[in-house]
């Protein structure tokens, strides 16, 4: 493999990587605004918060329907996914 080749995979990860943590960083916005609405009892733990993602999806979507943090969290996800997916086929010989 050439040195531009490892590069570009190299790019590829750090980048999708960070379209993954910035989706994550999206989520624990929507988790906190969905927290807010709730009353103590009721208000989702921030530790396995993602075993009950899409619970405090449909909630968020209840309580804040004019909001665009639901679609710019699915939209870096599935580019950190995609861009994770190409260093799958340029690995490849």
């Amino acid at each position: 493999m050439q040195a531009t080749h490892l590069a570009l995979i190299a790019v590829f990860i750090a980048t999708g990587a960070a379209c993954l943590i910035t989706s994550n960083v999206i989520f624990y916005q929507i988790l906190n605004e969905v927290n807010s609405k709730h009353s103590p009892e009721q208000r989702f733990g921030f530790i396995f918060a993602n075993v009950r993602f899409f619970e405090i999806m449909r909630d968020h979507a209840r309580l804040f329907p004019e909001s665009r943090k639901r679609g710019l969290m699915y939209m870096w996800t599935g580019i950190g996914f995609a861009l994770l997916l190409m260093v799958l086929f340029l690995g490849s010989p």
